[in-house]
């Protein structure tokens, strides 16, 4: 169930996987057991996320329509925020000037990027989703050089270049075969709008902290995405969807967004963030472990060797990040690979 918690504590609302800069750098001191029991926290958070890949891929080919799917997670997750919000007692009031940030960050990171990203999904394999969806950090560091925000090492670049290789690899070897690639490239897209989107929220959490900032995104995020649904989905989708549908819903929003996020917070505050960052990268990988084992999907050597090259520029590119004390967005999707931080100094809410 939902508690309350005071110092110390891991949020729930701090629902984003930010890169390795935006996370506590010093872990909290506690004896060794405890930092093995973070390492193994860390890897069930890690089998969660791919396992919910597939999950949802399974629920997609079966039938569930992705706009439903996306609409009841969201649902489901605004009403906990602001039900928790409100036992919490705490100040939601946002200025009137920063609306437009707080549309933008809710049409960017939850409306635009989960349909893309879904849709996406529906038309690819989970492991190519889990691949092209790991580039947004790589988006968000270029966006940020673009724009003077970040100093950018050389090594970074070469992180850069090594991922658009192997999103080139990746993707050519489905276009030299005549395979349709439509759902690869929404899931690029997708990553390129959580870039924008993460750029958005950044001054939005230090003012508000990430549980008012997520409560109010994913609110835009779900009034922004009602429109197509009605439009375009019968009322009667809705009774339609069957119980594996649920399931995939119910287990992203709870088990795979609430549950996992805060036993990475928890695990994040024991060991440090240069500890979790080997772990992100296995996100992708137990994807195509659980693809393969239950969904029998395969492929292709270009498509792997593409896969690993892009998923070693990610890595080089985050490793060799600058420090530099900057919060990151309020609630990402757990499919891009990137981590929730703790939130010491405030209330904050857990699952227990």
């Amino acid at each position: 169930m939902l508690t309350v918690f005071r110092r110390q504590s891991i949020s729930i609302p701090t629902l984003a996987r930010y890169g390795p800069r935006a996370m506590p750098s010093e872990p909290t001191q506690e004896p060794a057991r405890n930092l093995e029991l973070a390492d193994l926290a860390m890897l069930l958070v890690v089998v969660i996320w791919g396992s919910n890949n597939v999950l949802t891929k399974a629920a997609l080919d079966d039938g569930l329509e992705p706009l439903i799917y996306v609409a009841a997670r969201f649902a489901i997750v605004a009403v906990v925020f602001w039900i928790v919000l409100t036992a919490r007692g705490a100040k939601v009031r946002i200025r009137r000037s920063d609306l437009p940030r707080f549309i933008g960050s809710g049409v960017l990171g939850f409306a635009l990027y989960n349909m893309l990203f879904v849709i996406g999904l529906a038309h690819t394999s989970a492991f190519s989703a889990a691949i092209l969806i790991a580039l947004a950090p790589i988006f968000m560091l270029v966006i940020s050089a673009l724009l003077g925000l970040e100093q950018v090492r050389m090594l970074q670049w070469v992180g850069v270049f090594l991922s658009l290789v192997g999103v080139g690899i990746f993707i050519g070897e489905k276009l030299l075969a005549g395979e349709p690639a439509l759902g690869d490239m929404l899931n690029v897209v997708a990553a390129l709008s959580f870039a924008f989107y993460g750029l958005t929220t950044r001054d939005l959490v230090i003012r508000y902290g990430p549980a008012v900032t997520t409560a109010w995104s994913v609110t835009v995020g779900l009034v922004a995405i009602v429109p197509f649904v009605v439009t375009s989905i019968d009322r009667s989708a809705f009774g339609e969807v069957d119980q594996l549908g649920w399931i995939s819903i119910l287990y992203a929003a709870i088990v795979s967004m609430m549950l996992a996020y805060s036993l990475w917070g928890w695990a994040i505050a024991r060991t440090g963030a240069g500890r979790s960052v080997p772990y992100l990268f296995l996100i992708p990988v137990f994807t195509g472990v659980f693809a393969f084992l239950f969904r029998d999907e395969r492929l292709g050597t270009a498509q792997l060797t593409g896969g690993m090259i892009a998923l070693a520029g990610v890595a080089l590119a985050r490793m060799f990040a600058r420090p530099a004390n900057r919060p990151a967005p309020a609630l990402p999707a757990e499919e891009t690979g990137m981590a929730p931080a703790a939130e010491p100094k405030q209330h904050a809410i857990s699952s227990t």
